[in-house]
């Protein structure tokens, strides 16, 4: 008996950490300030996808006509502890960045109510990304933003150590656990460049390979060739490596973009090349 009775507590304590989170949720109000640089229509895209998620995580979001001009330049700690008191948010969610057609940046901060401190940052730079993407990726990193901030908060309030693994993934307001490493991480300017310099060197391959063998000098007497270009080897070589150099400059591009790109390498008995949703 008294084992089971053991059992059971132990299980109560392990149901009632888990919803930790949950309470933290219901508890919290946010007050969004929205300083985006986009058009109108991509702006109204970016209330609803915030919106859309403090919606999931069961969070209430301040009303926009709560908010004043002044608002949105605040730029210290006083300022957004002020902010929060006034609307009654126990969190200030900060969304900024810019978005056109030739790409986006974003830029999260979820801030303490009581002392306007960052309790967690997110955020996103894309090249050659589509406009469309720009509110899903919003909806995606305020909700992995969101719940963190409050598991972390959760355990910190019952003195666990849930909070000092999370502050160490943050260093100089940067949320550090979510990068990937920089051999992983997307280079489609780069791409661009290697396929360029590729294309060109297969150019200047193939007009070796065209005058191999060509008369470069003859004897102004006879007339009979003194040097003869041996070109060949040099214009295969640079066909082949501008030919390889141009293949992956073109994959590290395609899949650099973050516009629902699918790409995959297809290989034959005597064929290489790409294919997918370009």
């Amino acid at each position: 008996m008294f084992g089971k009775r053991k059992n059971l507590c132990g299980l109560l304590v392990l149901v009632g950490m888990a919803m930790l989170p949950a309470a933290a949720f219901a508890q919290a109000k946010v007050v969004v300030v929205d300083t985006v640089q986009a058009t109108s229509r991509l702006k109204l895209s970016v209330r609803q996808a915030v919106a859309s998620a403090l919606d999931d995580l069961s969070v209430t979001m301040v009303s926009p006509e709560d908010l004043t001009l002044e608002d949105s330049a605040c730029t210290d700690a006083a300022c957004y502890a002020s902010l929060a008191k006034r609307t009654g948010a126990t969190y200030v969610l900060l969304v900024q960045g810019v978005a056109n057609p030739a790409g986006y940046r974003l830029s999260l901060d979820v801030r303490d109510g009581e002392t306007g401190r960052s309790l967690g940052t997110d955020g996103k730079d894309c090249e050659l990304c589509a406009e469309d993407q720009f509110a899903p990726t919003i909806k995606d990193r305020v909700t992995k933003l969101g719940t963190r901030v409050m598991k972390e908060n959760a355990a910190s309030a019952q003195g666990g150590a849930a909070a000092v693994a999370g502050s160490a993934t943050q260093r100089s307001g940067v949320d550090v656990s979510s990068i990937p490493p920089w051999w992983e991480q997307p280079r489609p300017m780069i791409g661009l460049g290697l396929g360029v310099a590729g294309l060109a060197a297969i150019g200047v391959g193939i007009y070796y390979v065209a005058v191999d063998g060509n008369v470069s000098k003859s004897s102004p007497l006879s007339n009979h060739p003194i040097i003869v270009r041996d070109t060949g080897k040099w214009g295969w070589t640079l066909v082949g490596v501008g030919g390889v150099a141009a293949l992956a400059g073109t994959s590290m591009f395609i899949w650099g973009r973050d516009d629902g790109t699918q790409v995959e390498v297809v290989m034959g008995p005597a064929s290489l090349g790409l294919h997918g949703k370009f």
